[in-house]
């Protein structure tokens, strides 16, 4: 029997807290015991070229075929992706290792999740576990639904799109990693042009839906460490 993409092990695991719903990928340059953990909606795809053109200069893809594209073929195994659906795992790996991240304003990047939703381009829960229909994150959704959706679904069962930026640097992994690192998305794109830039939302997030989020009790209690973080390297 299945749930989606998952036996019914696996799902009962997800429901339990065994298992995440999505799992936390990670980019690994070797040589400079690095890791980027791959944040959706936080530039994600763009930091994956990037950091395959650092050992391959001539490497081109487009959204979505980044996501498909292995960094150890085209890097000569420089860098390596790793998938972990355990956190307990994914604490182990960080161990000694250098932790670099990409954030983006939490405000933007939850409406910057919905435009995708409305323009078809990313499906909630399609893949790897095929549980859509079970979490109904439907095309036609309203905004102020989704957010009320996101804000009741804990990291554990979120989709990555709007899985918490912060669940990736936990005091659990911060505390066993040899130096952390944090960079603003828009920081980055500042060196980049809209051309370069893969999967960009042209559509700013309106001043009036910015004040809304920014007044949401709720919103703000449920990504109140993504929050921080940013706020704290603006």
């Amino acid at each position: 029997m299945k749930i989606g993409n998952l036996t019914l092990f696996k799902f009962l695991k997800v429901i339990v807290g065994l298992r995440l719903v999505d799992p936390i990928e990670v980019y690994y340059v070797i040589d400079k015991n690095l890791f980027y953990p791959i944040i959706s909606k936080s530039g994600c795809s763009t930091v994956k070229r990037d950091l395959i053109r650092l050992y391959n200069p001539g490497f081109i893809s487009k959204f979505p075929e980044i996501h498909q594209v292995d960094p150890a073929i085209e890097t000569q195994e420089k860098i390596i992706r790793r998938y972990f659906y355990s956190l307990k795992k994914y604490h182990a790996f960080c161990k000694g290792k250098r932790m670099c991240i990409v954030i983006r304003n939490p405000y933007e990047r939850a409406y910057s999740c919905y435009l995708d939703i409305k323009k078809g381009k990313n499906i909630m829960y399609e893949d790897p576990s095929g549980l859509t229909n079970l979490f109904k994150f439907k095309r036609e959704i309203a905004f102020e639904k989704f957010i009320r959706k996101i804000i009741k679904t804990p990291d554990r069962l979120s989709d990555r799109h709007f899985r918490s930026q912060n669940f990736y640097a936990k005091k659990e992994a911060r505390n066993v990693i040899s130096e952390f690192n944090v960079v603003l998305l828009e920081s980055y794109n500042k060196s980049i042009s809209l051309a370069n830039k893969l999967n960009a939302n042209n559509k700013k997030i309106p001043l009036e839906v910015l004040e809304e989020l920014k007044g949401n009790e709720k919103f703000n209690k449920r990504f109140r460490q993504d929050i921080q973080l940013y706020n704290s390297y603006q």
